[in-house]
């Protein structure tokens, strides 16, 4: 077994302020879908901004390890399943960086190197300095399938004005205005948390919801938790403040599964997106984003 990722640390993005950050991708089957993130994160060279980098594979086999060392991936495997959020646990346990970002494994890049690294970079000098207390970084306009941001917004609110990057990424709603403000009048407290996700078309969501977003860069916001959950794709967060959200989570166990396959394991979304995250008010980082989903077996 390797005991690094080949080019990992080149250029680490903790360097400037004396912390160290790793990045961990959560392999579970789909063989070619981990294959071809892997291959996308070493050509986008996206170890070497990292002090370690490791695939920890759960329900593993031999062909799982044999791709991912062949590759120069530092891999760590179990052969059981632990799921989602124990998986995100095994993962905290096996990083020992002052910061984290998991990945599951159909995360890949999906911008260029040099704005993979200024966002990285961004993102740690807005942590450090106290302005966020974790990071979103899945693509704001190139989320892939699957994503819940905008189509839902529509629901609530009428869009103001897209930013010029949106991309028909998915269905807006349709509805005219006074349908829904009645969705807004008879729902809330549901209008305000989609409000949330107003970054992911909106030009200027600052000026709609200043009092949960601010802007804090020339593409970078500051979203209260109160209005936009936590998600467990591409999060960078600090190492103690992970391991304090899972032991929420572990301890407040939820009985809603989303879980395609069709066990008992918890999420860890359910488990933490509650009234307890929304009063927390987490400062959440939302730039443009590094990653998109692409999924390409099961």
């Amino acid at each position: 077994m390797l005991e690094r990722t080949i080019g990992v640390g080149t250029d680490p993005i903790g360097r400037p302020y004396g912390k160290t950050v790793g990045v961990a991708v959560l392999g579970f089957k789909a063989m070619e879908t981990t294959r071809h993130t892997l291959e996308n994160h070493l050509r986008n060279g996206l170890y070497g901004l990292f002090d370690d980098a490791v695939i920890c594979w759960q329900a593993a086999r031999e062909e799982h390890v044999r791709m991912s060392e062949g590759l120069g991936v530092r891999t760590v495997a179990r052969p059981d399943n632990l799921g989602i959020q124990g998986g995100f646990r095994w993962i905290w346990e096996t990083l020992k960086t002052d910061y984290m970002i998991v990945l599951e494994n159909d995360f890949p890049v999906c911008v260029s190197p040099e704005s993979m690294k200024a966002q990285f970079r961004e993102s740690m000098r807005h942590l450090i300095e106290g302005r966020v207390d974790l990071v979103r970084l899945r693509n704001r306009y190139n989320p892939g399938p699957q994503n819940r941001f905008a189509g839902m917004y529509s629901r609530f609110w009428p869009v103001r004005e897209k930013d010029p990057r949106w991309a028909d990424t998915e269905a807006l709603d349709d509805a005219p205005a006074w349908r829904k403000a009645l969705r807004r009048l008879l729902r809330p407290g549901k209008a305000a948390r989609w409000a949330g996700r107003s970054p992911y078309i909106e030009r200027f969501p600052e000026r709609l919801f200043p009092r949960r977003i601010t802007r804090i860069g020339p593409d970078f916001f500051a979203v209260d938790s109160w209005v936009l959950p936590w998600t467990n794709q591409a999060t960078l967060i600090a190492h103690d403040l992970m391991g304090r959200l899972l032991d929420f989570a572990d301890a407040h166990p939820s009985s809603h599964f989303v879980n395609a396959e069709g066990n008992r394991l918890q999420t860890l979304e359910p488990p933490l997106n509650r009234l307890w995250w929304r009063r927390r008010h987490f400062r959440i980082g939302v730039p443009e984003g590094v990653f998109t989903h692409d999924r390409l077996d099961r």
